[in-house]
């Protein structure tokens, strides 16, 4: 959810992402490799819980680089919230803390 918030502050909103970009994204960011299978299936159970939408690309119509058959997604207004509080999350400051002699 995080690339795809990422791209939406690049390009602006409602943009969808095909999903070979999002697996490469994905995988770079990991240590190890993860199961094409696990990776769709956590992103249909994100479209299931209403931080996703699915989107198929016929006739190239949503991106012209992608392959017809690829599924696009695309972040709702509650995914868009969420991956806004984890990015805000992620850039704050953590505490620091000193040991007492």
């Amino acid at each position: 959810m995080l690339t795809i918030h990422f791209i939406e502050l690049k390009h602006g909103l409602h943009t969808p992402v095909h999903t070979s970009y999002l697996r490469k994204q994905v995988d770079l960011s990991l240590c190890k490799e993860m199961a094409s299978n696990h990776f769709l299936v956590s992103l249909r159970t994100l479209a299931d819980n209403g931080y996703l939408v699915y989107q198929p690309n016929t006739g190239l119509s949503l991106n012209a680089r992608a392959k017809e058959n690829e599924n696009m997604w695309q972040l709702t207004d509650k995914g868009r919230q969420y991956a806004e509080v984890c990015h805000s999350t992620r850039l704050r400051p953590k505490r620091s803390y000193r040991k007492r002699c």
